[in-house]
């Protein structure tokens, strides 16, 4: 937590909310077993500052990536809509400097 604290002071870093699942049990894990490190990260660095990744393959080696999909909006799904936008779309497409075609 000290060295993500760290990480969180410098403005230009971002949080990218991946891996998590593949630390699971598999076959023996929920949604809400995940939601503490990914609130932990959120709120270290800020929605402005996170942003989903799907983590495949590894998260294969403890779930589909679909599921690991699925246990993100649901741990989200209270949210305002503008946050979730800004974790699974925005905030990647503004640091990946994304542009639509």
């Amino acid at each position: 937590l000290k060295g993500m604290k760290a990480a969180a002071a410098r403005s230009n870093t971002f949080c990218k909310i991946s891996g998590i699942v593949a630390t699971a049990k598999p076959n023996a894990w929920k949604p809400s077993d995940l939601a503490e490190v990914i609130f932990l990260c959120i709120d270290t660095f800020g929605i402005d500052r996170c942003f989903f990744g799907g983590d495949w393959p590894v998260c294969t080696l403890t779930a589909p990536l679909a599921d690991w999909i699925s246990a993100l909006k649901e741990i989200v799904k209270d949210k305002p809509l503008d946050w979730q936008k800004k974790l699974f779309h925005d905030n990647a497409v503004r640091v990946y400097k994304v542009q639509s075609k």
